[in-house]
């Protein structure tokens, strides 16, 4: 039985978001690089890729590397989704995370894992900033999600509100009474909720993202790099308000 799995979420996307898997950034498309941020992680056990069947995932089964495994269950809802990932693959707990978001620290995952183990039969952990945990869009890519099987499975049995269906870890938030949850600040450089959001609506946001890119001139991307960059851009953003 594996005990941590990486899960990258290439399913149930939208024609935008699937449309941004087959960007390029570095000579590879925006699928493979968050792929391969997360096989550089050392403390997951495997890493896969889930996909819609038939047709509809056809683009991420031909995006993903050929050395990591596409699994395609017949899911509706990222509820579901996670809960027949478990039952195929058997892991212990798993690293949730969207696929369209370029940018993933591999050393956020791992400190997530470790936060996570710490905690004695812990069900769910996180990053949060400063004045919010979730908002609209979630899961964010810098910033995956951590859950643990047995619990996740029982929710998906009785859970049936669509919005817990589609975000999970709103359900643990909304429910700490009931639950084991852990809660990790999100690094100082880049708690900057307003105008940090590593996602992309536009060919405006493509150009940052390709800027930023071209500025961090690395093969895996640094949280610390970044923040060390944006602080001076919103610095000026500040004072000229």
């Amino acid at each position: 039985m594996l005990k941590t799995l990486g899960i990258v979420k290439g399913a149930l996307l939208t024609e935008k978001q699937c449309g941004h898997l087959a960007r390029r950034l570095n000579g590879m498309s925006v699928l493979e690089w968050v792929v391969r941020q997360m096989t550089d992680c050392e403390l997951l056990s495997g890493v896969i890729v889930l996909a819609d069947e038939g047709a509809a995932g056809e683009q991420v089964r031909r995006l993903a590397p050929f050395d990591v495994p596409v699994f395609a269950p017949p899911a509706k809802d990222t509820l579901s989704l996670l809960q027949q990932t478990f039952e195929h693959f058997s892991a212990d707990a798993c690293v949730f995370i969207g696929a369209d978001y370029p940018f993933l620290d591999p050393t956020l995952i791992d400190q997530l894992i470790l936060s996570a183990e710490k905690v004695p039969d812990c069900h769910y952990a996180a990053y949060r900033f400063t004045n919010e945990i979730f908002s609209v869009g979630r899961p964010y890519g810098l910033f995956p999600e951590w859950y643990q099987r047995d619990s996740l499975r029982k929710i998906a049995g009785r859970v049936t509100d669509p919005i817990y269906r589609q975000l999970p870890g709103t359900y643990y938030l909304d429910n700490r009474n009931r639950y084991k949850v852990k809660l990790l600040s999100a690094p100082a450089e880049l708690d900057q909720q307003e105008q940090l959001r590593f996602t992309f609506n536009n060919e405006a946001d493509w150009d940052d993202i390709l800027d930023l890119s071209d500025a961090l001139d690395m093969e895996a991307f640094d949280s610390r790099k970044v923040g060390g960059l944006l602080k001076p851009r919103y610095a000026e953003m500040a004072f000229a308000e």
